[in-house]
C-alpha cells in the first residue's frame, strides 16, 4: 500500500517541511529528502527554470511514497543504524585525510628549513647535518651551519611587465589563477586558456619552470610550477631564482610552515591579506648548497607523491562509501530493499508491510 503526501507547510529561502505525523514519519520524510528519486525529481524540475533552486511548487509537486506509519517508522530505524555505521567510517577517513595532510606540511617544512633526514642524506650522497645554527631571522629559526641567509631580492626574480591576454599568442596559453591552485598542496587543479576565461586584463608571463605564488590571502599557501609557459593572473607573481636557488627549492619553501607564518604576519600589516612586491624582496631566507637543494626537491617529490597517493585512495573510498549512503537510502525508502526484520521487531504483521515489488 503506497500513497502519496505533499501537504508541506514551506517558507522562503529556506523550505521548512512540517509532516502530518498521522500520514509521515519525519524520520522517513527527513531520510527520503536525501534518496537519488528526490534529487532526480528536483533535478527535472530545474531543467524547465533559468535559475537552479527548489521553489515552493517544486517540492508541493514531488510526490513521496508512503507505506504505513509503522512501515515508515522500520525504514527510518534501519537507515539511522545503517547510514550512522557509514557516517563514522566517513568521519574515520576523513580524519585520516587531515592527519596525511599534516604529515605532508610537516615533512616539507622540516626538509626545507632543516636539510634531509640522515638516512635520506646518505642515500643522495650527502653527510647529515648535526650542527646548527640561529639564522637571526625570527620566523626561520636554526638553519644547518653552511647554509646562507640571503635577501629574497638577491637571489629571486620577480617578474615584472604584463601583456594582454586578448592577443595571440597569450590568448590561446594557459592561464593560471589563484581559484585553479589547491590551498597547501601545491597541486593545479583546473587549466583554461585566458580565451576561455574571457581574461581582458593585463597578466603575467611566466616561464615553464617558474614559481607561480598568489600575493592574495597568503594563509592559504597558493603556490604551483609552470609545467609549460603560460600567463597567470596579476594576483600572483612569476618567481625564479638566480644564481644560488632553485625553482624546486622555492617551491617547496613557500609551502612550509614557516614561510606560511610570516606571510600570514606580515599580510595583516595591511588592510587587504596580501604580500605586495617589495615586502617580498625584504624577505631573507635559507639558502642550502645547489647540490642539496636538487636533493631536497627530489626527496619532496618522491615522498609527498607517496603521500597524495594515500589521499587519493581515501578520498575514492569516502566518495564510494557517500554513494553507498545515498542508494541504500534510496532503495529504503522506496520499498527496493526488504526490512522485514526490522518491521518485525516494531509488531506488524506481515499484511501491514508493503509489498516491495
Amino acid at each position: 500500500m503506497v500513497e502519496t503526501h505533499t501537504d508541506f507547510n514551506i517558507w522562503s529561502p529556506l523550505a521548512a517541511i512540517r509532516c502530518n505525523p498521522s500520514r509521515a514519519d519525519k524520520r522517513f520524510i527527513y531520510f527520503y529528502l536525501q534518496s537519488k528519486e528526490f534529487q532526480t525529481g528536483v533535478e527535472l524540475s530545474w531543467s524547465f527554470g533559468t535559475q537552479q533552486n527548489i521553489g515552493m511548487g517544486v517540492i508541493q509537486n514531488l510526490a513521496v511514497p508512503l507505506g504505513t506509519i509503522p512501515e515508515q517508522t522500520a525504514i527510518a530505524d534501519f537507515l539511522d543504524r545503517e547510514t550512522g555505521r557509514i557516517d563514522t567510517l566517513v568521519t574515520k577517513k576523513r580524519r585520516l585525510i587531515a592527519l596525511l595532510g599534516e604529515k605532508r606540511t610537516a615533512l616539507i617544512s622540516r626538509t626545507v628549513t632543516r636539510g634531509l633526514p640522515a638516512e635520506a642524506a646518505r642515500e643522495f650522497g650527502l653527510k647529515p647535518h648535526t650542527r646548527f645554527k640561529d639564522s637571526g631571522i625570527e620566523w626561520l629559526g636554526e638553519v644547518p651551519e653552511g647554509w646562507e641567509v640571503v635577501k629574497f631580492s638577491r637571489e629571486v626574480k620577480i617578474a615584472e611587465g604584463q601583456v594582454d591576454p586578448e592577443r595571440e599568442p597569450y590568448s590561446t596559453m594557459v592561464l593560471i589563477g589563484p581559484e585553479h591552485v589547491e590551498a597547501g598542496t601545491g597541486r593545479l587543479v583546473s587549466e583554461a586558456t585566458a580565451e576561455d576565461q574571457a581574461a581582458i586584463s593585463g597578466k603575467y608571463y611566466c616561464h615553464k619552470g617558474e614559481v607561480i605564488y598568489s600575493k592574495i590571502r597568503p594563509a592559504l599557501r597558493k603556490v604551483v610550477k609552470a609545467k609549460n609557459d603560460c600567463l597567470c593572473s596579476a594576483d600572483m607573481y612569476p618567481l625564479g631564482g638566480r644564481d644560488k636557488l632553485l625553482n624546486d627549492y622555492i617551491y617547496w619553501l613557500f609551502l612550509s610552515d614557516q614561510f606560511a607564518a610570516w606571510s600570514v604576519l606580515e599580510a595583516d600589516r595591511v588592510a587587504m591579506p596580501k604580500i605586495n612586491r617589495n615586502t617580498l624582496n625584504e624577505l631573507r631566507l635559507p639558502v642550502p648548497v645547489g647540490s642539496e637543494q636538487a636533493a631536497i626537491a627530489t626527496y619532496l617529490n618522491r615522498e609527498t607523491a607517496k603521500i597524495d597517493q594515500l589521499f587519493t585512495k581515501v578520498e575514492a573510498a569516502i566518495v564510494r562509501l557517500l554513494e553507498y549512503r545515498t542508494a541504500l537510502i534510496t532503495a529504503a525508502v522506496t520499498g527496493k530493499i526488504d526490512v522485514r526484520g526490522k518491521a518485525d521487531k516494531q509488531g506488524l504483521t506481515r499484511t501491514d508491510r508493503t509489498d516491495p515489488n
